[in-house]
C-alpha cells in the first residue's frame, strides 16, 4: 500500500533519520533511591505512512522477564507538537499512553503523558535525543506533587 506524498516539516525529516536498527543498555528504576535493573535492549525504527511517523519496536528483558513494546512518534504540523502513542508489555499494561510536547530548539523530543496509579494520576515524561550514532530514550515518573523520578533510560547505538 502506498501513501500520498506530503510536505515534511524539519521535525519529520529529523524523525526519518532515526530509521534503522539500534542496540544498547537499558536502566530501569522501580525504586528511584535504589540501583537500577540493567539489561540490553534492541530496537528497530521504521518510517511509516510516507514519512509522517516513525515506529520504534523494541524488545529486551525487564526485571528478568521478556519485555517488548512499540512507540509511534509523529509531529502534528497544525498543533506544532510532537505526539506519541506507547504500548508495552511491562509498563503500560492494557493501556495506550498518549503524550504530547513542543519541540526543543536543539531537536530534542520531550513529551508528557499520564497514567492512573490507584486514585491518583502520575505524569510520565519521555525525552528522546539523537546525536548521529546515539539515540537516548529516557522516561521519568512525575508524582502528583510534581517531583520527577528516573524511570527508564536506554542509550542505543546504531547497529545498522
Amino acid at each position: 500500500m502506498t501513501t500520498a506524498p506530503f510536505d515534511p516539516s524539519p521535525q519529520h525529516t529529523a524523525l526519518s533519520r532515526l530509521a534503522g536498527t539500534w542496540v544498547g543498555p537499558t536502566r530501569l528504576w522501580l525504586d528511584p533511591s535504589g540501583p537500577p535493573d540493567e539489561s540490553e535492549t534492541a530496537a528497530t525504527v521504521e518510517v511509516i505512512l510516507g514519512g509522517r511517523f516513525v515506529r520504534v519496536a523494541y524488545s529486551g528483558v525487564a526485571m528478568g522477564k521478556p519485555h517488548a513494546g512499540e512507540l509511534v512518534i509523529g509531529f502534528h504540523k497544525d498543533a506544532g507538537e510532537h505526539e506519541t502513542s506507547w504500548i508495552d508489555s511491562f509498563h503500560t499494561g492494557t493501556a495506550i499512553m498518549m503524550s504530547v510536547g513542543r519541540p526543543h530548539a536543539d531537536g530534542t523530543i520531550d513529551v508528557l503523558g499520564s497514567y492512573a496509579a490507584g486514585p491518583e494520576r502520575w505524569g510520565w515524561r519521555t525525552i528522546i535525543r539523537e546525536t548521529g550514532d546515539e539515540l537516548v530514550i529516557e522516561s521519568k515518573n512525575i508524582a502528583p506533587s510534581g517531583e520527577e523520578y528516573p524511570a527508564v533510560e536506554t542509550r542505543f547505538r546504531r547497529a545498522r
